[in-house]
């Protein structure tokens, strides 16, 4: 080796031996870097780093992607909706971006309502255009539906042919809300199966309704919905809820009613065994735990009977 290396790079011995010392430092500084990166951990370290950071661009990518996909989808979907109930999924879907679709939800939950479908435009930064697009699909109760432009009607129109006059729809008569069944309910736009059931339920654990304002107790009815039951159903003025017995009911019993927790329950039994029956609003008041607004929201509902 020696020999090849003096013939071919015309060196002596005595730089050929430096040159190849020289080689296996560089090679045991190299294996030593290698071993020691292995033994610290660092390099599986960097390579966790670099994996996680690798992950979340991936999933900002896909986030975008999804994105992109769902403004793409939203341009050609289009169907009737209400801007006062519409989800931000929905306008999503409808073309809005996610910040303008929540901008609308903000207007509302701040108490905004659209009561023409030109109302869209005073939202900030709206797209005009689209909401100009958007205007034949919006269904805003009181406000007569316009024809679709390019709807199939299934005929031509000549220009000769008369358009059919306007059918007046009878209005639904208003109905006790403590008697109403889920049928009822679904009459009123807003509420499907599931609101309706969630109303009667809420309505039964009460005991029945004494107040329109416990309405917008009922969980996710929206306040739009509910003004909308309330211009509908009337609670009965001779209506008399089912009671509660609050000197003879169990902890369960009185923990089942909504407007008292397990903990209050188990206070007001504890009271009651140590001082005997409940005879007014007063004696409620001496449980701890139990505020006045507890008390007065109960009151419609309790049956101050002795068990003596």
């Amino acid at each position: 080796m020696n020999g090849f290396l003096k013939s071919f790079f015309g060196a002596s011995g005595k730089e050929i031996t430096g040159l190849s010392l020289l080689a296996a430092l560089l090679l045991l500084a190299l294996l030593l870097t290698r071993a020691v990166d292995f033994f610290s951990g660092e390099e599986t370290a960097y390579r966790a780093a670099d994996q996680r950071l690798l992950d979340s661009l991936l999933v900002l990518l896909a986030d975008d992607t999804v994105s992109l996909q769902m403004a793409g989808q939203g341009r050609d979907t289009v169907f009737m909706f209400d801007p006062n109930i519409v989800s931000v999924e929905e306008l999503v879907l409808l073309g809005f971006t996610g910040n303008m679709a929540q901008r609308i939800i903000n207007y509302r939950g701040k108490g905004g309502v659209f009561r023409s479908k030109n109302d869209l435009y005073k939202i900030y930064a709206i797209d005009t255009q689209l909401v100009s697009r958007l205007l034949p699909y919006i269904d805003l109760p009181g406000e007569a539906p316009k024809p679709v432009a390019g709807e199939e009607t299934g005929r031509k129109d000549t220009g000769n042919i008369s358009r059919p006059t306007a059918i007046a729809v009878q209005a639904l008569p208003r109905f006790d809300i403590n008697r109403a069944d889920t049928a009822m309910l679904q009459t009123i736009k807003g509420i499907g199966s599931v609101l309706s059931k969630r109303i009667i339920e809420f309505r039964d654990k009460l005991g029945g309704f004494v107040d329109e304002a416990q309405l917008y107790e009922v969980y996710n009815l929206d306040s739009l919905v509910a003004m909308r039951l309330l211009n509908q159903a009337y609670i009965d003025e001779g209506f008399i809820p089912r009671p509660l017995a609050i000197n003879r009911a169990g902890q369960e019993e009185l923990a089942a009613h909504p407007y008292i927790s397990w903990q209050q329950a188990r206070l007001i039994v504890a009271y009651r065994n140590q001082h005997g029956d409940f005879t007014s609003a007063a004696d409620l008041r001496q449980v701890y735990g139990l505020q006045e607004q507890h008390i007065q929201r109960l009151a419609p509902y309790l049956d101050w009977s002795l068990t003596n």
